[in-house]
Order: C-alpha cells, then structure tokens, then sequence
C-alpha cells in the first residue's frame, strides 16, 4: 500500500491578479503562498513518510517542491505531465477580461466528451488529453513506487484531472470543485487499486478564510 499525494502549488502572484498565465510565462510565489506551503509541509507532509517528489517544472510548483523538499529533506524531479494546462492563445489574459469578452471559457473546458475540444480555436489543451497524461503518470507511479509515499506537485486543472480519473466521474462534475493552493489531495494504492482518501486537506483554519 502507498500513497500518491498531489499538492497545488502555494499561492502566486497570478492568483492575486487574476492573471492567465498557463504554463508559459512565470509567475512567483508570494509570501502568503510560500506560508501555505511550509504550513502544509511541517503540519501533514513531514508527518508522513515521502520517499519521492516530483514537480510540474514551472516556477511557482517548484518554489513549492523545493520548499517542500528542503523542510522534509527528499530530493525533486521535474515531470512534464504535472504541468499545467496549455492555455494557447488566452496566455496574458486576465479573467475578467476573458469573461468580459468570450464569456466563462472554463465551463467548456471542462467538456464531458473526452475526444471533444471546445477550446480548439484558442489553441487551448483539451481536459481530456490532461486525463490522459495524469493518467500515464498515475500508472507509472503506481508501477516505480510500490509500497512507497509520492508527492506530486501541480496545478488545479491536472489535480481536477486525477480526481475525475480515480473516481471516475465526468468532467462536467468536477468543475466547481475548489482546490485551494497548498492543500493536499490523497490517493491510496492498493493491490493497483487507487482510490481517493482525502480531499483538501490543509490547516483547518484556511477553510474559514479567503487564503
């Protein structure tokens, strides 16, 4: 039995300013964000045995891994399939703009036909080629780390992702669910089996609050 942990990255100046920046301009952790992830760290993740991380390569994820990694002394590898959502031709938008102009795009995103991309005029990746690369890594992790605890570091949509794939659940479903930055999402690994365990999971004080 092992677990594969997914932790969204700490909250980045993108967050604050509503800005999209996708996986191709960077943008930095904030001192909030850097907070959230060390309270994470020291309250769940140094309670538990991790024997590997690995990290979408943006910035702000590894900010968060290597925060991650320097508190609980395990090593980063960077892993392509954690990255976030290629966002075409909305990359530099700020979202109330691209509501003001095209309307809420996500809604589409998130698009229950899994060989349908809505987003295809903006150049935008579809939810379902993300299932397929979470899906890929889901498999080979469940494969390298038998009996071994993972962290993986990544972004809203490619956590959204795992959720919809280990519960099975289309994609539509999972669109209001609200990942908060540094919270955990846990799968357990059993016998190939995975299954989620624990949704959110964080210092209970930030559910009643706006960080």
């Amino acid at each position: 039995m092992s677990l594969i942990i997914f932790m969204r990255h700490g909250q980045a100046n993108n967050n604050v300013k509503k800005l999209l920046v996708g996986r191709n301009l960077e943008s930095h952790l904030t001192d909030l964000g850097r907070e959230q992830v060390k309270n994470t760290t020291t309250q769940i993740l140094s309670t538990i045995d991790i024997h590997k991380i690995y990290s979408s390569p943006v910035v702000r994820t590894m900010e968060t891994a290597e925060i991650v990694s320097d508190i609980i002394d395990v090593p980063v590898e960077k892993d392509e399939r954690l990255f976030e959502i290629e966002l075409g031709k909305l990359v530099g938008m700020y979202y109330e703009d691209l509501i003001s102009k095209h309307g809420n795009l996500f809604v589409k995103f998130y698009c229950d036909n899994d060989d349908e991309n809505s987003l295809l005029e903006f150049e935008v990746e579809s939810f379902g080629d993300v299932k397929k690369r979470v899906s890929a890594l889901l498999q080979e992790t469940v494969r390298k780390h038998r009996n071994e605890n993972v962290l993986l570091v990544s972004h809203l949509d490619p956590i959204k992702a795992a959720i919809s794939l280990i519960m099975n659940i289309k994609p539509s479903s999972v669109y209001d669910i609200y990942i908060p930055n540094a919270s955990l999402n846990i799968f357990k690994s059993s016998n190939d089996v995975i299954s989620l365990c624990g949704l959110n999971i964080m210092d209970i004080r930030r559910f009643t609050s706006d960080l």
